[in-house]
């Protein structure tokens, strides 16, 4: 069967986060924001045969879906190690494969000192100001969140906030999160 026959969505987007309360949160921006179409949560596997995480199909506009995967950047790391063995898995032939498929720590060097070199000071500043904004982006609608849910029903407790930590800072404390309860499948 032709790939092609089974794509559902020409957009792909993978969100990672450190902290599952910035995941519910993303998750309830995107459940207010758009038709979600299709969702699975793989963190209510028995038995987890495939990376836990959060999938859906969402109508970003007039029927056009996008594919959205929310999952902790630990596990992002080491779905992306696995997806070397899919690779292997459904290889046409031997010369599709026949290079490393793992980096060893040298190469992994390599890479970074060559990274640093060509981008230079500029790609970090430049990511870290996306960051910033995409930050700001999801403060802002934290803060319509808030003010909707005040309107709605005043003497319910707020939202929690968002903490207010640099955005381009590498994880200190891996999570030790439990799986997210179950969520609902579609917006009415």
């Amino acid at each position: 069967m032709s790939q092609g026959k089974t794509l559902r969505d020409l957009n792909r987007v993978t969100f990672e986060f450190e902290d599952p309360l910035l995941m519910a949160l993303c998750f309830e921006v995107l459940n207010k924001k758009y038709n979600i179409h299709g969702l699975k949560n793989k963190y209510l596997q028995e038995t987890f045969k495939e990376p836990p995480n959060l999938h859906m199909n969402l109508d970003i506009r007039d029927g056009w879906l996008c594919e959205v995967q929310m999952l902790f950047w630990d596990i992002l790391l080491i779905k992306k190690e696995l997806h070397k063995f899919y690779d292997v898995n459904r290889a046409d032939g031997p010369f599709v494969v026949a290079g490393k498929l793992f980096k060893d720590r040298s190469d992994e060097q390599e890479d970074e000192n060559l990274k640093y070199s060509e981008e230079g000071e500029n790609s970090d500043t430049s990511l870290m100001e996306t960051n910033q904004v995409l930050l700001a982006r999801i403060r802002e609608l934290e803060r319509q969140l808030r003010e909707e849910q005040q309107q709605k029903a005043p003497d319910v407790p707020d939202l929690p906030k968002v903490p207010n930590v640099p955005v381009a800072q590498p994880p200190v404390v891996q999570s030790q999160a439990k799986p997210l309860r179950k969520l609902k499948k579609s917006r009415k």
